[in-house]
């Protein structure tokens, strides 16, 4: 027997208010991103990334600027579809052949992501443009979006380097990431907790 999944309001209704953050997995390294090189392993080609209807609508605002960077979205007189429907409210960003993300593209060797080169270029908030998964990476959302933790392929990535043992604190990146994500204040409050030897807590959710 088959049963219908709840109503995307009545899901919302039952989340809780705060999230779990393994502060412990996130001392453990240090994050320094410059982009990749288009000849190694790269966050932008090995992750299905999930956006919301609201991050979405943002994304399509923007398209026809993105799409100066990567001319491939062109399509005649419109643009690619770079949406994969998932589930109510739920939705994939489109890849190359390759894997890389569509909204990617290639400058100076390295690979970059159109989102954040024209949310700087107008000088938007770049959590208004950009992906909350992306902004989060190497961070991710765990069990059911109920633990922020490290992802588990994190140290493959060059970008992603291990600290010695007993390290404290946090990342700047993490810091930052955090901020743009959970509001203000909220990286710093983590990276104070961290530094005190924190190995858990918790962070308020944003709707």
């Amino acid at each position: 027997m088959t049963t219908s999944p709840p109503k995307r309001k009545d899901r919302q209704a039952r989340q809780k208010k705060t999230l779990s953050v393994d502060l412990a997995s996130l001392q453990s390294v240090e994050h320094t991103c410059s982009g990749c090189a288009t000849d190694e392993h790269c966050c932008c080609s090995s992750y299905e990334v999930c956006v919301t209807a609201a991050e979405m609508r943002r994304i399509i605002e923007v398209l026809p600027e993105a799409a100066k960077y990567c001319r491939h979205l062109r399509r005649g007189d419109g643009y690619d579809n770079v949406f994969e429907y998932v589930e109510p409210g739920l939705y994939a960003l489109d890849t190359t052949e390759d894997g890389l993300c569509l909204l990617a593209y290639v400058a100076d060797a390295k690979i970059r992501c159109s989102l954040h080169a024209v949310g700087s270029k107008r000088g938007l908030l770049i959590e208004k443009v950009k992906p909350k998964a992306c902004l989060l990476w190497p961070m991710s959302l765990s069990e059911g979006d109920e633990v922020l933790s490290l992802a588990g392929d994190a140290l493959t990535f060059r970008c992603t380097t291990l600290r010695r043992k007993g390290s404290k604190g946090l990342s700047p990146a993490f810091v930052e990431a955090v901020e743009l994500v959970y509001g203000e204040g909220t990286g710093a409050r983590l990276a104070k907790e961290a530094a005190k030897g924190a190995q858990s807590t918790t962070l308020p959710r944003r709707r």
